[in-house]
Formats: structure tokens, sequence, C-alpha cells
């Protein structure tokens, strides 16, 4: 093993920087300066964002057959949601076989409330579970296996009967 010393050279006749993004690089910045800086407000507290699962909410078979329960369900969701903070939005996963809704709240303690409030509640004969998300699974690309498979054997005997 040996060791030389480093040649610090410039290769041809002038310096090239690095292109950086300035979209990028504003962002990068203006979030910084929200974490770190005092903004003038020294007792303001910083908001940070956290979704709520809400678990058996629903069924993909009362989905398929009430065309009305996706915004039935929203509203309510949203109604009772807001009186517990400001929220962002309120997803519904139609096709997970958990009855997912998705509920992002603007606040972390306001999603630490409505975990408190909902967890253990019945809505529909079923006992809802709230957790926060972590973030690890889409729950909008969850797919109910079972009912997929039925359909997929519903269409090849339909195409086959023809």
């Amino acid at each position: 093993m040996s060791v030389s010393q480093a040649k610090f050279e410039q290769k041809g006749d002038k310096f090239v920087s690095k292109q950086v993004d300035s979209k990028k690089k504003k962002k990068l910045k203006k979030v910084e300066e929200k974490m770190l800086g005092w903004g003038g407000r020294d007792d303001a507290k910083l908001s940070i964002p956290a979704t709520v699962i809400l678990r058996y909410m629903f069924t993909p078979a009362e989905m398929r057959a009430d065309e009305n329960l996706r915004l039935e369900l929203e509203e309510d969701v949203k109604e009772e949601c807001t009186k517990l903070g400001p929220v962002d939005s309120v997803k519904i996963c139609e096709n997970h076989p958990q009855g997912v809704v998705l509920v992002r709240f603007k606040d972390r303690k306001d999603a630490q409330r409505c975990i408190e409030l909902m967890n253990g509640r019945w809505f529909g004969g079923r006992q809802i579970h709230a957790s926060e998300d972590d973030g690890s699974v889409n729950h909008a690309l969850v797919r109910d296996l079972e009912e997929d498979a039925f359909r997929l054997e519903q269409f090849g005997a339909e195409l086959e009967g023809d």
C-alpha cells in the first residue's frame, strides 16, 4: 500500500460551477428558515401535519352496493374530525379490504386527539381501529384480492358462456 500527495488541478481554461436548481434551493431554504428561525413569533407553535388511519369504517361490498356511501362517509368523517382541529383532507380507500379512511390533520396534536376519540368507537356496527399513518403503505393501492379473483372468475365464465 502506498500513499501519494493529491494533485489539485483545474481541467480546461475556465471554472464551471455545479448547476443547482434554483426552485429547489429556494424551497429548501424556506423550509430551513421555517424550522430554525423564530419568524418574529416566539410563542407561535410549529404545526407538523399527521395522517390518521381509520380502519373498519366500511366494507368494499358496501361501497360497491351504495354509490352515495363514499360522499356521505367523507362528509361524516370530515364533520366529526374538524371538531378536533383543522383537517387538510379526507380520503376514502374504496377497495381496501379493511375499509380504510385516511384523515390528514394540519397538526399532529389534533391527530393524536382524533386517535384517542375514534379508537374503539363503534360505527355502522363495526368497531373502528384508529392509528397514526407511518407512510410505509400506500393504502389507496391495497385491494381485496379475494374479490378481484372472484370478479376475474366471473368474467372468465361470461366470456366462455358467449
